[in-house]
């Protein structure tokens, strides 16, 4: 039994649905498999998802980092993920920005001695409500060496710097960019609008049902999820390995389901069906994108897994630098569960490419 302030006591059937529209809210309540009725809530854009807009904002402003100190460079290359919420929202007649986000940045800079230099900066909270000289900043270095410290502390000393300025101009754009899109008058209240109940026989058509199936199923919230693993290889080999159907059916332990061939367009089925996807992109040898997804994920939903492969000539160390985009949201531990067990110990242990984690 169910209770809601108003109606009482309610059995089972009780159904409940939210119908996210452009500047609309519906609430669908079925209190019966007859009848149901509808709350609307309408209003003049009180809140705006800045997210995507923001996310670009960030890639554009931090290429414009470069710096260069007695030789050794270092410059800001791409945001490799942003999870988290930006809003521009209106309170009391006056416009502000909420917003919360994780960020991963990648950098590359080079030693005196020209050596290439490259990793990421972590930046786990970027917040409208944080001081500029309250960020933290984790500086990792693919394949680190003692050779390379000198462009990690030119990350330190001159990037990070820059870094805390550009986030403190990121409220600043947001108002100046969507400001103007969420202002209303002042009386200009949001609207709530009951839609009387309606009544429909038992024997209506399963047609709605299944449409309303479908469009929910669509609709996934999702995150970034990111891994870097160092393997005794070259970068070729581990490129090989992701391409030829004998070496995947090698570290799988069983021949694919399905294997068009590493070509663009190329469609696979590993582990029984459990794994499948697309090849969407083939550099060779050092780097792999594909769709990907999990059997257990929403039907129809892949994620887009970008594979690097960062090869250490000094050390003959290879690093895989993983980026899953769209990895629905609750299965970023089983993801990566899955992928350290199944893809990276599996490939260590098949073919010799390093301890075994």
């Amino acid at each position: 039994m169910t209770s809601i302030p108003g109606l009482g006591l309610l059995d089972s059937s009780l159904k409940i649905q939210f119908f996210l529209q452009k500047d609309s809210i519906s609430l669908s309540i079925k209190l019966h498999p007859t009848w149901f009725f509808t709350i609307q809530i309408t209003g003049t854009g009180l809140t705006k998802d800045a997210s995507t807009w923001a996310k670009q904002w960030l890639e554009d402003n931090i290429k414009e980092v470069k710096v260069e100190e007695e030789g050794v460079t270092a410059q800001l290359d791409k945001l490799i993920s942003m999870d988290g919420d930006v809003d521009v929202n209106q309170r009391k007649g006056k416009v502000i920005t909420i917003f919360d986000v994780k960020l991963v940045i990648e950098y590359s800079g080079k030693t005196k001695d020209n050596e290439s230099v490259s990793g990421t900066i972590t930046i786990p909270e970027v917040a409208h409500d944080t001081e500029e000289n309250e960020y933290v900043f984790d500086i990792d270095i693919y394949s680190d060496a003692n050779s390379k410290a000198p462009v990690k502390d030119l990350i330190r000393s001159k990037v990070i710097p820059e870094l805390r300025k550009k986030f403190a101009q990121l409220g600043p754009a947001l108002i100046a960019e969507h400001g103007k899109d969420i202002q209303h008058a002042p009386d200009a209240n949001p609207v709530s609008k009951i839609t009387a109940a309606k009544t429909y026989p038992h024997n209506a058509p399963s047609q709605s049902t299944s449409t309303s199936a479908n469009k929910g199923s669509s609709l996934v919230n999702t995150t970034t999820v990111t891994d870097n693993e160092e393997f005794r290889a070259p970068a070729s080999e581990l490129y090989q390995t992701f391409t030829d159907p004998a070496r995947i059916s090698a570290f799988t332990r069983a021949a694919p389901k399905l294997f068009e061939g590493a070509k663009k367009g190329g469609k696979f089925e590993l582990f029984g069906g459990n794994v499948s996807g697309e090849y969407l992109e083939l550099v060779e040898p050092t780097k792999i994108v594909q769709s990907w997804r999990l059997d257990q994920w929403p039907q129809g939903h892949f994620s887009r897994l970008e594979i690097n492969f960062d090869q250490n000539d000094v050390d003959n160390v290879t690093v895989m630098r993983v980026s899953w985009s769209g990895v629905p949201v609750g299965q970023e531990e089983v993801t990566k569960r899955n992928w350290s067990e199944y893809y990276v110990r599996s490939i260590k242990q098949t073919f010799g490419f390093g301890t075994i984690l």
